[in-house]
């Protein structure tokens, strides 16, 4: 049997990874600290996650991280596993909607991985 492709990787993924002899989703995903579910959602191409065949080829999240941070933000936070966008803003007691303005290099900010770095804004102060 010939492997599976991805018709395309989303943005900002690392690469694709050549599935070999007794790999299982469960296996891979840890190798690029991510957890077995992110693996099997950006991978649609395989119709079955428990079945993997030698030469299918999955697509491999990438470490995002922006070119800068504009000097008057809090600064960068490196995303950590179970953290979303939501999580990381309330870390950093700012709202969602200006977390995800300030990192355009996040495509899908529904999706963000560990490893991923983030522009922090500065708390907005209440009116003057």
């Amino acid at each position: 049997m010939s492997g599976r492709f991805p018709t395309d990787c989303p943005a900002g993924f690392l690469s694709h990874y050549f599935v070999i002899p007794g790999d299982t989703m469960s296996i891979i995903a840890p190798r690029f600290g991510i957890g077995k579910e992110e693996l099997i959602a950006v991978n649609p191409h395989i119709t079955d996650p428990n079945v993997l065949f030698p030469g299918d080829v999955l697509c491999v999240p990438g470490f995002r991280k922006p070119a800068t941070c504009p000097p008057d933000f809090q600064g960068r936070y490196e995303v950590k596993i179970g953290d979303t966008m939501f999580s990381a803003a309330q870390k950093f007691n700012i709202g969602v909607e200006e977390l995800i303005a300030a990192n355009p290099h996040i495509s899908n900010p529904k999706v963000i991985f560990p490893f991923d770095v983030l522009c922090v804004p500065q708390v907005k102060q209440a009116g003057n």
